[in-house]
């Protein structure tokens, strides 16, 4: 619900470089919401790292959960929060 406290506790269990954010941007992987952040494009999670974030939507609507590291989106690595 709106005002609810959501924390991310994120590990890269991967092979790859990995980052994390929460957008309501449908696509891509801009508008990451401030503090949301683990990591980021240009200095991202190495194989074995991790890092938590929170986050308390001010509004109601669809939080996309992604992988900020350009192309990994669209290649899956996003998940939805529906906030009402």
């Amino acid at each position: 619900k709106v005002g609810d406290r959501i924390i991310f506790n994120i590990l890269n269990a991967g092979k790859s470089f990995h980052a994390f954010g929460v957008t309501l941007n449908e696509e891509g992987f801009g508008g990451i919401l401030s503090g949301t952040d683990i990591a980021a494009a240009n200095n991202p999670l190495k194989p074995g790292e991790g890092g938590t974030s929170e986050f308390i939507p001010g509004e109601p609507g669809t939080y996309y959960y992604i992988c900020t590291v350009p192309g990994h989106r669209e290649l899956g690595m996003v998940g939805t929060i529906i906030v009402e």
